[in-house]
């Protein structure tokens, strides 16, 4: 089976590199492509082979990835004569991992021709987890097409999950990163309250772990704080892009979300403050910032 890979950004770059070793070790191939020539020739070198063009991809390969930064660049690469739904192979299939609009994902789907599967497969796990091949697969699909691919999903994932029609991994992804920010906010404001106390913030920080409080939030997120590092491995500019399309979503299916909406706002302000490109838990800054208080273990 010839595969294809778009994007090899933090997350793109280890499920590929995961799906590489699979396919030598099971007579597939792989062909990549992304606008930084460095990461594919990188790839090149380990085996994989580079594509000239979206359209040369969509052209020569049974089954597509694509792991983009929103909704804006999967649009540019699906349409237009040179895209891929213009070009895909007869039962070809399309794996979107980005965290993408629904209602943009459905425009996409729209147009699709049916002699193609499109799959919107969102991921969890973070770069640590692309590395490790320890993701989870978040994915609107038939049953069918699942158990046809599961094999190479494994490659790079320890979970694939259906959670229902075309669509469904998306909203799904959205909800797991509601709660992901809505908690992250929630960290540096329960360090804050311990630092104003003159508590030790490495017991605190155990203290969270051992108790109802303890989640993948609390576990990863807090010794970045503390190191003041931030977590560079995601920019804060795309979590604001997240909020955004979870308060987007919940309008769209009526919701009121309030938490959602007032983590937006704060998102927003610290991407302002601090930069697209800053570090994710930059957000915490704000509340550094407004307490005049350094948050360091």
């Amino acid at each position: 089976m010839k595969i294809g890979f778009i994007g090899l950004g933090n997350m793109g770059s280890g499920m590929a590199g995961n799906l590489l070793t699979y396919c030598q070790t099971s007579g597939h191939s792989l062909s990549v492509l992304d606008l930084n020539q460095s990461l594919v020739d990188a790839f090149v070198l380990r085996g994989a082979s580079a594509a000239n063009s979206v359209k040369d991809i969509a052209q020569n390969c049974d089954l597509l990835f694509t792991s983009l930064p929103s909704s804006k660049e999967i649009n540019l690469l699906a349409f237009g004569s040179d895209g891929i739904l213009h070009n895909m192979k007869e039962d070809a299939t399309w794996f979107e991992t980005s965290t993408n609009e629904l209602a943009e994902w459905k425009k996409v789907s729209a147009a699709a021709p049916t002699h193609i599967t499109l799959v919107d497969a969102p991921v969890t796990g973070g770069s640590e987890g692309a590395t490790s091949g320890s993701l989870t697969m978040l994915l609107g699909i038939d049953e069918d097409v699942l158990q046809q691919f599961k094999p190479i999903l494994e490659s790079f994932t320890k979970k694939a999950v259906r959670m229902g029609p075309a669509g469904a991994g998306y909203v799904t992804k959205l909800s797991q990163l509601h709660l992901n920010y809505l908690v992250a906010q929630g960290i540096g404001e329960a360090l804050m309250l311990g630092a104003k106390a003159n508590l030790d913030l490495n017991a605190l920080h155990d203290v969270l772990q051992h108790s109802c409080a303890q989640s993948y939030v609390v576990d990863n997120y807090i010794p970045k704080v503390l190191n003041g590092s931030y977590d560079t491995s995601f920019a804060l500019g795309l979590a604001q892009k997240d909020m955004r399309l979870i308060t987007e979503l919940g309008a769209h299916l009526g919701i009121d979300l309030t938490l959602a909406n007032k983590v937006y706002d704060t998102y927003q302000a610290a991407t302002e403050e601090y930069g697209f490109n800053a570090p994710h838990l930059s957000v915490i800054r704000l509340i550094e910032q407004k307490s005049d208080q350094l948050l360091r273990s």
